[in-house]
């Protein structure tokens, strides 16, 4: 037994017995707590954002003389999936969690989520979605609602822009594949210590995001929702891009082959590397630590495959999912939920506590008069555009590769880093492009078959 077997068998059976009944119809009022002040727990992912929608679920708390508390508690974004196996088995689940898609979509197949429906419709969630994005994309499983739509994160291509400019490289945001790679080798020529390009190759969750936007871009998928879930990972656009990466890879730093997240932003606000592949933090670090890197930063759409002409960024289409079963906080949640989410004043809060890393998803939140006084209006309003609206009809990831269907396999996926160490294969082992996509293909195809009960029927 695999101890992908092993993982999924528990999952199984946590999953027995009924999870507590569906509320009635439209958002019920909250259950009042006997005695003491109860405390919910709630799962964000690393940053402040988290804490300030729970401030807002508290305010929620108090005006309701709900009785209850909810905390945050900060979990790392490949740590959800095991931990909420742990605390299910032991009875004590979170009450809400933020998660990206891929996660939301596998917890929903297993069967561990709370629908919420009712949710999105108390919030109108659907007619408030930014252009572009669909309620499905944010963690929905067989036509059922199971996240509540609460912000995105693209990663695109980050260019000191006087630097191009100096050197003569044109537009970025003009830039096909072989512009980007002619641009990497000029900096790295002509700019003695700099790297022309910088993203993360170690074995980590960075590095799958960072690899994967190069395969979709070449037009190839990990699996084929439309057949059957099919693994299709050791394909000509597969090949392609990993030979790309390599390509490259000659004009990153030596270290980047160790890189995660954390080290891709340092490189950059450290003034070491001309261009990278990030999400919005870089330029709110710089603008925090390095004030003359922020000034000529920009960010540009990720640069056009010279065949497909596709541009996919990596999305983290993050959602609020409630878990099931044992959770005694299910009605207070929603309820909470429902209010800071109806707050354009909580919502723009909330974007605001990392800019210009969480973006928006409502348009009353994108355009409210608080949003748009962000002093990143004045000084980098056509990046934002980029990230928060532009970017969007180019939003992907693992879960719903290239838009073609919704795929919890992902979520199985999420954190193994099995994209990351195809890529190791060829450049620390030297092998061929092919021969790491037959690898990687072949790990895949082990997910697959050791969970073809999320995707069977």
């Amino acid at each position: 037994m695999t101890d992908t077997t092993r993982l999924s068998a528990s999952r199984r059976r946590l999953l027995q017995g009924a999870a507590g009944a569906a509320l009635a119809g439209g958002l019920a009022a909250p259950a009042l707590a006997q005695g003491g002040q109860r405390v919910a727990r709630v799962w964000g992912e690393p940053g402040p954002y988290g804490g300030v929608f729970v401030q807002g679920m508290n305010e929620w708390a108090q005006r309701a003389n709900a009785n209850i508390r909810f905390e945050v508690e900060q979990i790392p974004w490949d740590g959800v999936t095991v931990k909420l196996t742990t605390d299910l088995a032991a009875r004590r689940p979170p009450a809400l969690i933020s998660v990206e898609s891929p996660i939301a979509y596998q917890l929903a197949a297993e069967g561990l989520l709370e629908p919420v429906e009712d949710v999105n419709n108390a919030i109108r969630a659907r007619e408030r979605l930014v252009d572009g994005f669909t309620l499905e994309q944010f963690g929905a499983w067989k036509g059922v609602q199971y996240a509540v739509p609460v912000h995105h994160q693209p990663c695109l291509l980050v260019v000191q822009k006087d630097m191009v400019d100096e050197l003569g490289l044109g537009d970025p945001a003009g830039w096909n594949w072989d512009q980007l790679a002619n641009a990497a080798r000029t900096i790295t020529e002509r700019k003695q210590g700099l790297a022309g390009y910088t993203m993360a190759l170690g074995r980590n969750l960075c590095a799958d995001y960072h690899i994967t936007q190069f395969i979709w871009q070449a037009g190839g998928l990990t699996w084929d929702p439309a057949d059957n879930f099919k693994t299709v990972f050791d394909s000509p656009a597969t090949v392609e891009a990993l030979d790309y990466i390599r390509r490259l890879h000659a004009y990153m730093p030596r270290a980047a082959i160790e890189f995660s997240f954390l080290q891709v932003v340092d490189q950059h606000v450290t003034g070491r590397t001309g261009m990278s592949a990030y999400w919005g933090r870089t330029m709110g670090r710089a603008a925090e630590e390095a004030p003359a890197i922020f000034q000529n930063m920009e960010y540009y759409l990720n640069p056009a495959h010279p065949r497909t002409g596709m541009r996919w960024s990596w999305t983290d289409i993050n959602g609020w999912i409630i878990p099931r079963r044992d959770n005694p906080f299910i009605r207070e949640t929603k309820e909470a939920v429902a209010y800071v989410s109806n707050s354009v004043e909580w919502m723009v809060r909330y974007s605001q506590s990392l800019m210009p890393n969480v973006g928006p998803v409502f348009k009353d939140v994108a355009t409210a008069p608080a949003m748009l006084a962000h002093p990143f209006y004045q000084s980098k309003k056509r990046t934002l555009d980029v990230i928060f609206t532009e970017s969007v009809p180019h939003a992907c990831n693992t879960g719903l590769e290239l838009k073609k269907g919704v795929n919890p396999l992902a979520g199985i996926a999420h954190g193994r880093s099995v994209w990351a160490q195809a890529v190791q294969r060829m450049l620390l082992n030297n092998e061929t492009p092919k021969a790491a996509a037959e690898w990687g293909h072949r790990q895949f195809e082990g997910i697959r078959r050791d969970n073809q009960r999320l995707v069977a029927g």
